[in-house]
């Protein structure tokens, strides 16, 4: 990394931004946020108060034009990171995506063109990849402490959606035709982390329902068409078996839990709730053990980050933030390549998941998923 020099980020999006970007961007001494945009000045205003930015745009667009801005965070909702995204690029911006990438696999793809053909970085928000339990779950997996991987199993069940009413600026996740489901925008975090550990999933059958087609809102009953229900089975490289069964109508729901099973032992990883936020531990057992137990994560290369808490909902965001800046701060590489290199999740990646999203749980209100 350059000595002294920091990455300026630009920020598309208050809402979701305020709550987590924002404050692991402060954290952060590598990098500045030097602009906010939203649709209304208020807002931009308000933020940029907030967090001490010293511009607010009003618009994207503006934001995206912006010379001070090397780097644009799209923090919005996937129906509208296209545009977003390829303004960016069009302006000679670095790209950062909140996941999923977009609304479907041929808007993600588009936008993967799009910075292929600028040259520019596209970066996708998978953050629960830097969570250091998982980090130590993949080392681990690297060096065989699993033997043969025989099965995989990720069960997700969080209780975010049966009280909406508790979150009410998330409100437009009730709508499938904004790129949401219970798949694309929690799920796709576990899909990633399975791809990521162990190769690209194959045979993939699934079926997905709304079971909750009306959310009790605070101007009333909504009408819910995103699928808040889905399971799919597929094969990993070397035949492994694979399921995964996710919901965010969960009543009580139990959280998070990613366990693998191999012919010399088994691995367990588990969170209290989406993997996005909330931290997870790691469990494991040889096939001599008598029990599973806890394994603390050993520190790699880049992970130390003492200016958040372990436990703290913003540090897999800030661990990519750190790595993302590394990549980009680095006079004389190739991002791309570097970004690769360091285990960053690409468009690339965002438009793989996208197509699974596509197959199991359909990509427009009422379509049927296939498998």
């Amino acid at each position: 990394m350059s000595g002294g020099r920091r990455l300026r980020i630009g920020v598309v999006g208050a809402s979701y931004a305020a709550g987590t970007h924002l404050p692991a961007y402060a954290a952060l001494p590598e990098v500045e946020v030097v602009a906010v945009a939203t649709a209304h000045a208020g807002t931009a205003e308000a933020v940029a108060r907030r967090f001490g930015v010293p511009r607010a745009h009003v618009g994207f667009e503006r934001l995206c034009a912006d010379p001070e801005v090397d780097l644009v965070d799209v923090a919005t909702r996937p129906s509208r990171h296209r545009g977003m995204v390829e303004a960016a690029l069009a302006a000679g911006k670095h790209v950062l995506c909140e996941a999923p990438l977009a609304a479907s696999a041929a808007d993600g793809a588009a936008m993967a063109a799009a910075a292929g053909r600028a040259g520019r970085l596209g970066v996708v928000d998978l953050q629960s990849r830097f969570w250091p339990g998982l980090a130590e779950f993949r080392r681990l997996v690297d060096e065989g402490f699993l033997g043969t991987l025989e099965n995989v199993e990720v069960r997700a069940f969080y209780p975010t959606f049966t009280r909406p009413e508790r979150v009410a600026s998330s409100l437009w996740c009730a709508d499938a035709g904004s790129g949401a489901s219970t798949l694309r925008i929690h799920g796709l975090h576990s899909v990633d982390l399975v791809q990521w550990l162990f190769g690209a999933l194959t045979d993939v059958q699934g079926a997905a329902a709304t079971r909750r087609p009306v959310w009790p809102a605070p101007d009333g009953d909504l009408a819910a068409t995103s699928r808040d229900s889905v399971a799919f089975t597929g094969r990993l490289p070397g035949g492994a078996v694979v399921s995964v069964h996710t919901s965010w109508v969960a009543w009580h729901g139990s959280g998070w839990r990613l366990a693998a099973y191999g012919s010399a032992g088994a691995l367990v990883a588990t969170a209290a709730g989406h993997t996005g936020h909330f931290p997870v531990r790691l469990a494991g057992a040889r096939a001599e053990d008598d029990e599973l137990r806890e394994i603390r994560p050993r520190p790699g290369p880049g992970d130390d980050l003492p200016e958040l808490a372990a436990d703290a909902a913003t540090l897999p965001f800030a661990r990519l933030v750190r790595r993302l800046a590394g990549v980009l701060l680095d006079d004389g590489d190739d991002p791309v390549a570097a970004a690769v290199r360091a285990q960053l999740p690409t468009f690339a990646d965002g438009v793989r998941l996208l197509e699974l999203a596509d197959a199991v749980d359909g990509g427009q209100p009422g379509a049927p998923p296939s498998g």
